[in-house]
């Protein structure tokens, strides 16, 4: 299973002409809560947030995905505000438990679905330094998603993330 979490317009979406079938889809603009930091789906309900609305089960979703493709709107060299809500939502994608990868200390993952890659297309205006802290960043959430490999995509307009999709 692939995950698409994205924050564009129904018409940018549609340009993109993903086959439905072939992604689990998040729309980051649907109304969901922000992350309240209560750790509940880390200790009292492994992997099921406390806050019942469609992102519920992010972390699972996430978790359990063979790839995950993020596609956000440029903000200050990293993802708009509904798509960072997802992520932060989707923390339960670790355990509270610490583990070394690649020598640094990473929260051990909860779920063995074996390795993911990791999708990222950043669209809009960029500035040279703010496209070497959106690789920063899209390290950082591949080391922390335990993914085998991470691709950055700085675009100006989403029309031409269709060519990297198919």
């Amino acid at each position: 299973m692939k995950v698409l979490v994205h924050d564009l317009n129904e018409q940018d979406f549609t340009l993109l002409r993903i086959a439905e079938n072939d992604f689990e889809i998040i729309n980051a603009n649907n109304a969901f809560a922000p992350c309240m930091g209560c750790f509940h789906c880390w200790l009292k309900t492994p992997g099921v947030c406390k806050i019942n609305d469609g992102l519920k089960n992010a972390g699972s979703l996430i978790g359990n995905s063979e790839e995950i493709v993020l596609i956000s709107k440029n903000c200050y060299s990293g993802y708009s505000e509904p798509v960072k809500k997802v992520i932060d939502r989707s923390i339960s994608i670790s355990s509270p438990f610490f583990t070394y990868r690649s020598g640094k200390m990473r929260h051990r993952r909860r779920y063995n679905v074996g390795r993911k890659c990791l999708t990222v297309f950043l669209y809009g205006d960029f500035l040279e330094t703010e496209k070497i802290a959106a690789q920063l960043i899209v390290e950082a959430n591949r080391s922390n998603m335990d993914c085998y490999g991470a691709n950055l995509h700085i675009i100006k307009h989403v029309s031409e993330i269709g060519e990297f999709l198919k």
